[in-house]
């Protein structure tokens, strides 16, 4: 027997039809505040709150006199003044990771610049001082500005602009 036709000997139009339910009235209706859908999916783990403000502090000096100290090794005993800015822009790159590594989410950005390029200008500017004195030591006169644009010319600037630029760019 075909499903279109009757089986109560009722014409289709007289014959009754199943209500699924009634209507929920509007003002009744809620929706729901997760889909349904929800008790499938696979909980995502919270995120780890990681880092410190000493963190940011030691990830950002660790890195800057390290590049002081090699600074010094270049330009004093072995006097080599070309690779002094690359080697100020590395350190400054390296310092901004760290202090974005060690600041991670409870550190703002600001602030990690601010640690970043601080430790960056006061590694490369403990650097100048001391290639400074070894040569004082090894029989020099002349005052600070003096030596270091006589010997370095434009380099040691160039080293605090490279230094902190690339800081404050990756911190």
């Amino acid at each position: 027997m075909a499903p279109d036709q009757p089986t109560d000997g009722q014409p289709p139009s007289a014959r009754q039809r199943p209500d699924s339910g009634e209507a929920v009235p509007a003002a009744v209706r809620r929706r729901l505040e997760h889909p349904p859908s929800d008790r499938f999916a696979v909980p995502s783990p919270e995120p780890d709150v990681t880092g410190s403000l000493p963190w940011a502090v030691a990830g950002a000096a660790l890195p800057s006199l390290a590049g002081a100290v090699l600074l010094v090794v270049l330009a004093s005993p072995l006097a080599v003044s070309e690779p002094l800015v690359l080697v100020a822009l590395l350190t400054g790159l390296a310092a901004g990771r760290g202090a974005r590594w060690g600041g991670g989410g409870e550190v703002s950005r600001q602030r990690r610049r601010a640690i970043a390029t601080a430790a960056v200008l006061l590694g490369i500017a403990a650097a100048q001082v001391a290639i400074w004195q070894l040569a004082i030591g090894e029989g020099g006169v002349l005052p600070l500005g003096d030596y270091l644009v006589a010997v370095f010319g434009p380099v040691a600037p160039l080293e605090l602009i490279a230094g902190a630029a690339a800081a404050w760019a990756t911190a």
